[in-house]
């Protein structure tokens, strides 16, 4: 059985192809990122844009082709942060869903937040997954597959950029303004409450998305994506509050020189920097560690569960 799972964000479209072994092990086929900026300008006008859905639909017909040659049999996709925003949310979907030959789902952020959780997870130790997206992050605490803590919080780097950081540099202003509507996010967690009472450990922290793995390969100082390379790949504070501060005082046209970066998440990125920063101050972590994971895995791992167990057995609860 061969199965897919596409992740239509407000930056990317992401989608993995697997195929499920007679011994129920996945082999996976493809994991293709792709860069459409769906959410563009929605946080401001409520709405997606006719350009930025053909963007979309150029991307899920390649997706639909590469499923028609590797004979996909099951297909599952969903839409977050900005097909939720959006007012024309669910004609885009019905685009999107004509395009993929199968219906494309808008997915809560509650339900994202548990997605990621199973689909970056991969031992039974504490942990805090942190998602950061074009138009929202997800945070999720959990153990021993029982998910404690989680939430999406309206922060992502697409919305960030476009409310503060438009202007690469931006200034002083504009970095401060964007630093106190993230803590004030922040400050709506569960976590938070849990902090207060004394009753929350964030355990090991972890990264998926963008932003995360972009970070990592600056870390680490490569010259072009490393997926092997920078999964589990470990940052700390001080490095990435070192990279946060030269993403926001370096003009665009040099970040768009860095080989590391891909040129169409550049603008974004001293945003989604900012996020993580800000995160790992409010949580009090030393570092995080970056997976090349997420959402997608989640969806796919979800659905073979559900194939293979039944929805009531599924591997992570809440």
């Amino acid at each position: 059985m061969k199965l897919s799972s596409i992740d239509i964000g407000t930056n990317t479209l992401l989608i993995v192809i697997a195929e499920q072994q007679n011994n129920k092990q996945l082999n996976i086929l493809h994991d293709i990122h792709s860069i459409a900026r769906l959410g563009e300008g929605v946080d401001k006008t409520g709405i997606i844009k006719e350009e930025a859905l053909e963007r979309a639909v150029v991307i899920a017909q390649e997706y639909e082709r590469i499923c028609v040659q590797e004979g996909v049999t099951h297909k599952v996709a969903i839409a977050t942060s900005a097909v939720r925003d959006a007012a024309n949310g669910a004609s885009v979907c019905r685009k999107l869903s004509q395009v993929l030959g199968c219906e494309v789902r808008t997915i809560s952020g509650d339900e994202e937040a548990r997605l990621s959780f199973i689909g970056t997870s991969e031992s039974l130790n504490k942990k805090t997954v942190i998602d950061i997206g074009g138009g929202s992050t997800e945070y999720v605490t959990g153990e021993n597959n029982h998910i404690q803590h989680r939430m999406s919080l309206q922060i992502g780097a697409v919305r960030l950029h476009e409310r503060y950081l438009k202007a690469l540099p931006p200034s002083e202003e504009n970095i401060l303004a964007a630093r106190m509507e993230i803590r004030r996010q922040l400050g709506l967690l569960p976590q938070a409450s849990a902090m207060q009472n004394g009753q929350f450990e964030s355990g090991e922290l972890i990264g998926v998305g963008g932003t995360f793995t972009t970070l990592a390969a600056l870390d680490m100082g490569l010259r072009e994506f490393d997926s092997v390379g920078i999964h589990h790949h470990t940052m700390t504070a001080e490095n990435i509050s070192r990279i946060t501060h030269e993403l926001l005082t370096t003009p665009l046209p040099k970040l768009l020189e860095n080989p590391a970066i891909h040129p169409k998440r550049a603008d974004i990125l001293p945003a989604g920097a900012l996020i993580l920063e800000e995160t790992l101050r409010f949580f009090g972590a030393t570092a995080c560690k970056a997976s090349t994971k997420g959402l997608r895995y989640g969806v796919l791992y979800d659905t073979l569960q559900q194939f293979n167990m039944g929805e009531q057995n599924s591997p992570i609860r809440s």
